[in-house]
């Protein structure tokens, strides 16, 4: 019996078989594509107001299966408004026995060189807004498709009602599973992405499942969507976004399930990663609401990593504006100045319309670690921040407080891409002796392992910035009144006008660092400071007292701090008005060479801490070059010692080699200027020599000048004045007394 049964169903199936190729023979015979054309175009005219063009006949094809291949076709926008859609070629996949009734139920499509404009005017409508809405029951089309394939295909999007922003697919290749009313299948998607503003030029792939089933919303699950390329103007960057699943429906909102997107990109220090993540993300009709979502960047250096968290509760949205309860962030950021790390919390609320996100109130506190320090500085922060992405920049203000320091000020950011920062700050005081004691008590490495000057920090910033400290401590100076404003573009660092006021006097200058060579420039002039603490201060001795006037003006370049120290080149010019030299008293050490000076013989004199030498008003000009500063023509005068000389000091080691010529002016009073009475007048040689551990004064009766800095006039050599020769004094003969009026008599007094 069974085999009876089975030889029913081969019967019944080769009849189908042969209803089914007459059918498709007569259709094949009695296909009229022109007529067919001719419905769609006008069905489409009559309903979507779009024009259909055909730029040749419909053609039927039987084999490999049963297909209508469309010629070169295109689709108007709204009531003939440019083209909306195009197709080089297509071949849609129909089914048989619809078609003979004259109706057309695609089940298959492949479209070859599509070309389709999508475009949101200003009032927020979509140009294809039609098109997605239901078929006209009495469209002789349906779609029950198996597979849609696209390849060869461009894509532009035009945003009117987003300041016009566009952005455009090419090479789109794109296939995806069943659909239909009720589907279950995959997509698969593949394209380039460009966009002008921000910059984009990236491959897209994306890959998903997806659920269609009707009165249901659409499913789609484990979506997972790349890019490769320049995205936001950096180049190497690369995008991955997934969904676990994500549920559109027409009465309930989308909701988003297991949000994960990871972003990494490269930078001139080494590479940065962003990860953000949500559990859960309801797209409402007041906006999103999400209770928690996270985010974390990190950047990985070639010197130092970085690394911040965000946690964001209690987001909900308002239309376009988002709010959020609380963000906190946590963050671990090292920089070329050292390292912070500590907490910061603030609501947060985001504008749509204006594109604006306001942190209004952002509170914590930072450990910070200079460079070199042992312990860190904690400071309490109070701060605000407004990013305008609509106008591309952000602002903000800011109060620390560190220790015994208060700073205030404003921040902010002309341009976001790429960055560009300002900001204006005051400081009441600050003692960076403090936070860098830990790199002084370190020794300098000099010669083969001095450490490099590395200023490529400096490249790829744009700040522009003015920092005023009322009190600072540097470098053991005490400094007042500091104003530093600073500029910094392409990789060159220039501080114009900067000024500040330092025992007794004040300084003002420029200075510039550039990146590309490692070169330095600096001028500066410093007017009426008091010399002995300045230098107590800087080098712990006062070799020098006096109102000091200043100038210089220099510039090096160097791979190596030492190397800069040593390619100084300028000039520079002194004035030191009512000072004193310390460690030699010129007078005594004259008296002590006395007899050396007259047997013109050489002798020497350490420096005595108890002595001195006062001097008038003490003058130099140098020509620096090579590290190395040389003076022809110093000079003191309007003091009992008069002083002319020249000589060199080399920057690098702090040596300094003089040779003058000393003179005594005036007499000491008493014995000691009858001793020196031979000596007043003389110009006698004087050499100096001084390292940073102390000097010595050398009498050389035979030092001549270096050619190279002999001053133009010499001052003349004052020989010895003769001794007096006593001569014999003849007495002068006494004139003769005058003689005097002889008295009147006395009157006789009365009887």
């Amino acid at each position: 019996m069974r085999f009876k049964y089975l030889k029913y169903l081969a019967f019944a199936l080769g009849g189908l078989s042969t209803v089914v190729a007459s059918g498709a023979l007569y259709l094949h015979a009695s296909f009229d594509g022109a007529r067919l054309a001719a419905e769609l175009s006008s069905h489409t005219k009559q309903h979507y107001q779009r024009t259909l063009r055909f730029e040749g006949p419909l053609e039927l094809a039987m084999f490999p299966r049963l297909e209508l291949r469309l010629p070169p076709t295109s689709l108007s926008g709204r009531n003939g408004d440019g083209e909306f859609l195009g197709v080089e070629q297509a071949a849609i996949g129909v089914r048989l026995l619809p078609l003979l009734a004259q109706r057309v139920v695609v089940e298959r499509v492949q479209l070859d060189g599509l070309r389709l404009a999508l475009l949101r005017t200003k009032d927020g409508k979509l140009n294809a807004a039609d098109l997605l809405a239901p078929l006209h029951a009495d469209a002789p089309l349906d779609f029950d498709v198996d597979r849609l394939g696209v390849s060869r295909g461009a894509l532009t999007w035009i945003d009117e009602a987003n300041n016009g922003r566009s952005f455009a697919l090419s090479s789109l290749e794109l296939g995806t599973g069943r659909l239909a009313r009720s589907a279950d299948g995959q997509l698969e998607l593949a394209a380039r992405l460009t966009q002008a503003a921000p910059d984009i030029d990236a491959r897209v792939e994306l890959q998903t499942s997806y659920h269609i089933e009707p009165d249901v919303a659409p499913l789609v699950r484990k979506l997972q969507l790349t890019a490769t390329g320049e995205l936001a103007g950096r180049p190497g960057t690369e995008l991955e976004f997934a969904l676990a699943e994500l549920r559109l429906g027409s009465d309930t909102p989308p909701r988003i399930t297991g949000l994960d997107l990871r972003a990494r990109g490269k930078t001139a220090d080494g590479t940065i990663e962003l990860h953000t993540t949500a559990p859960e993300l309801v797209l409402t009709p007041g906006g999103a609401e999400a209770a928690s979502a996270e985010a974390s960047l990190r950047l990985n250096g070639k010197a130092r990593n970085s690394h911040l968290h965000a946690r964001l509760t209690g987001l909900h949205g308002q239309g376009k504006n988002l709010s959020v309860d609380t963000l906190a962030t946590e963050l671990d950021w090292n920089a070329a100045a050292g390292r912070i790390k500590g907490k910061l919390d603030s609501p947060a609320r985001w504008q749509g319309d204006t594109r604006l996100l306001d942190v209004p109130g952002l509170t914590g506190e930072l450990d910070f670690t200079p460079t070199h320090a042992a312990a860190p500085v904690k400071i309490a922060v109070q701060a605000s921040g407004r990013v305008d992405f609509a106008r591309d920049s952000a602002t903000g203000k800011l109060d620390l407080r560190a220790d015994d320091s208060h700073i205030q000020g404003t921040w902010n950011l002309p341009r976001l891409s790429p960055p560009a920062l300002g900001f204006d700050v005051d400081v009441d005081r600050l003692d960076l002796d403090r936070y860098l004691a830990e790199a002084g008590k370190r020794p300098p490495k000099t010669g083969k392992d001095a450490t490099p000057l590395d200023l490529t920090a400096l490249k790829g910033h744009d700040i522009d910035a003015v920092l005023r400290i009322a009190s600072l401590r540097a470098g053991g100076l005490q400094l007042e009144q500091l104003r530093l404003p600073v500029s910094l573009h392409n990789g060159k660092l220039v501080s114009t006008g900067h000024s500040l006021a330092l025992y007794g006097g004040a300084l003002e200058g420029t200075f510039s660092l550039a990146a590309d060579g490692n070169a330095m420039s600096y001028r500066g002039y410093l007017q009426n400071a008091s010399l002995a603490p300045l230098m107590r201060a800087a080098t712990g001795a006062e070799p020098l007292t006096g109102n000091l006037n200043f100038f210089a003006e220099l510039s090096s370049t160097g791979a190596t701090p030492d190397a800069l120290r040593s390619g100084l080149k300028g000039l520079a010019r002194l004035r030191l008005k009512n000072g004193s030299l310390r460690g030699i008293d010129a007078t005594a050490a004259l008296k002590d060479w006395r007899s050396a000076i007259q047997a013109r013989q050489s002798a020497r004199r350490p420096s005595r801490p108890t002595e001195t030498t006062p001097l008038g008003e003490l003058t130099a000009s140098f020509q620096i070059s090579d590290g190395v500063a040389r003076s022809s023509d110093l000079m003191n005068q309007g003091s009992p010692i008069g002083l002319t000389g020249s000589g060199e000091f080399n920057v690098t080691t702090g040596h300094l080699d003089a040779i003058t010529r000393v003179s005594l002016l005036a007499l000491p009073p008493g014995a000691d200027g009858a001793l020196l009475a031979s000596l007043r007048g003389v110009a006698v040689p004087v050499r100096v020599k001084a390292t940073p551990a102390g000097a010595e004064w050398l009498l050389e009766p035979g030092a001549t000048l270096p050619a190279a800095v002999r001053p133009a006039t010499p001052p003349p050599v004052l020989k010895p004045a003769p001794k007096p020769v006593a001569k014999p004094v003849r007495p002068t003969p006494a004139k003769p007394a005058a003689t005097a009026p002889a008295p009147a008599p006395a009157p006789e007094a009365a009887e």
